[in-house]
């Protein structure tokens, strides 16, 4: 099939012909999976997002794999980096042929700054360059087919799984390795003629010779299932742009109840509500959408929980999710006695949510290493991403405060009954946290020692970890401390003190590593 337009002109799979391709199953990330979920990954990489000018990934995919000559000319490559388009001249967008033309000039136009590279310049510059040729070996190496693992071979009851140009053990069988060797171009040959029929029938018996010789290996259908799924719609994107348009928009509608002349009464119970009070329709629209959202986040997680086995806690990405859901989790609970909460929870939530989306966590589900395996920390994690979640939410009281005494002035009346209301209800997150947060340090420690001998190495996160704890604990001694009975003295300390989670968090992970490094 042809698709003629002005951004491509390039041959691909009919859309049903090319899913059924990405329905068969290979070995990435260490686990078996659908080639869906590499194609998924392939394209994102390359483009930046999950499809390209109307191609499916597995379209693209099986583009590059069958017509590679097409496709190298278009431009579906993201430069990131604006000092290598400047440098090279490339547009936000290049092809692999202006790579390998580029200027009028043959020979890769990278090589000779990867060179440099590999000899130790590795400032802004020649990252970028790097970057960048990881997204061309990205194509090279499919274009010999190696990343498709989608070949199982069980001997002995273990089962192996290889690319078509893999070295295959001596005691395989003969036709089998000649099988391996040819199925791809053959069904490249097929593809090319037009003979979808054929090609079909040879991606379903490609199918059928992974279940025949896969073994155990191979997902149960419900794994799969879930996991097209959890493909097909872009969970994290979708949520992080609700919450955070209904976090601005409640915030907005909250700062304006909250300024109005001569309501001071009903500003305050914008903060907190009287016990028995009705819910008003504003506030019912707002819960239900809280309740959808964490409704929705809530099967992201079952999904990536019953994809892998085990409960989605293991890193950077998932640990982002668990906060989110966390924090709605505990708006929805509070918000007829605190109203302000549906606030803080859509703000809260779709912060997190945008961090998992756009900064360097790799969404990717892959295979845990033994060690994350244990159950001890799984309730480590959880219970540290309680307390972080509501230390959040202190965070949040702070910054409201500080944005109502800026619009409604110093001497606003009732200003001192609300940022009264706030404190109270930051305080009502800060005692519960430092409890988790004391906990989950503790059952760190536990599990520390049953994984490495040692419960306490001063590893950068560990530090860290008890650094947040000690400053939080200042908060709770303001018998010692008068000034922090001031609301916003208060407020001003526990936002500040927001930044030691951040560090704790990303600042450990991104710059100064240490054991806790993969989170």
């Amino acid at each position: 099939m042809m698709h003629t337009g002005t951004a491509h002109a390039a041959s691909v799979l009919p859309l049903e012909i090319a899913k059924s391709f990405g329905r068969l199953n290979m070995v990435y990330n260490d686990r078996v999976c659908p080639v869906q979920t590499y194609a998924l990954d392939f394209v994102k990489k390359l483009y930046g997002k999950r499809s390209y000018a109307g191609y499916s990934a597995e379209q693209v995919l099986t583009g590059f794999m069958f017509w590679y000559d097409e496709w190298k000319k278009e431009k579906i490559i993201k430069v990131k980096d604006g000092i290598v388009r400047e440098r090279l001249g490339l547009d936000a967008y290049c092809s692999i042929e202006d790579l390998f033309s580029h200027g009028g000039k043959s020979g890769y136009a990278l090589g000779p700054f990867m060179m440099e590279y590999y000899n130790g310049l590795t400032d802004k510059f020649h990252e970028g360059v790097s970057k960048l040729d990881d997204k061309v070996g990205l194509v090279m190496e499919l274009r010999k087919f190696s990343p498709l693992k989608i070949f199982p071979y069980t001997k002995d009851g273990t089962t192996a799984w290889f690319s078509a140009v893999d070295q295959f053990p001596s005691y395989m069988d003969e036709s089998r390795k000649a099988y391996m060797h040819e199925i791809l171009p053959l069904l490249g040959n097929a593809a090319q003629k037009g003979d979808h029929a054929a090609l079909s029938e040879g991606i379903k018996k490609l199918g059928k010779y992974q279940y025949t010789f896969g073994g155990n290996s191979i997902p149960s259908s419900s794994r799969l299932h879930a996991e097209y799924i959890y493909n097909g719609f872009p969970f994290a994107t979708v949520l992080f742009m609700l919450n955070l348009t209904m976090g601005f928009l409640c915030l907005f509608y909250m700062i304006w109840q909250m300024t109005r002349r001569g309501k001071e009464s009903s500003s305050n119970s914008v903060i907190m509500s009287q016990r028995g009070s009705k819910i008003s329709r504003p506030l019912l629209f707002q819960a239900l959408i809280l309740l959808l959202s964490l409704l929705a986040l809530t099967f992201c997680l079952a999904l990536r929980w019953h994809i892998r086995g085990t409960i989605p806690m293991s890193n950077g990405y998932e640990t982002m999710l668990v906060m989110a859901w966390m924090i709605l989790l505990v708006s929805l609970l509070l918000f007829r006695r605190f109203p302000i909460i549906l606030t803080f929870g859509f703000l809260l939530s779709g912060f997190f949510l945008l961090v998992s989306h756009i900064s360097q966590m790799d969404p990717q589900i892959t295979h845990l290493m033994p060690v994350l395996s244990s159950p001890l920390l799984t309730i480590h994690v959880s219970i540290i991403m309680m307390a972080y979640a509501l230390l959040s939410l202190t965070f949040i009281c702070g910054l409201t405060s500080m944005l109502i005494r800026l619009f409604r002035g110093k001497a606003a009346p009732g200003l001192t009954d609300q940022l009264i209301s706030l404190q109270r209800l930051s305080q009502l997150f800060l005692y519960p946290s430092l409890t988790a947060l004391g906990f989950g340090i503790f059952i760190g420690a536990i599990w520390a020692n049953i994984s490495w001998a040692t419960y306490w190495s001063w590893d950068p996160k560990e530090t860290w970890a008890l650094i947040t704890l000690m400053v939080y604990a200042v908060a709770v001694h303001d018998n010692s401390i008068p000034a922090l009975r001031r609301p916003m003295v208060y407020h001003t300390f526990m936002t500040l003190a927001f930044l030691t989670i951040l560090m704790t968090y990303f600042g450990v992970n991104y710059f100064l590593g240490g054991m806790h490094s993969y989170a």
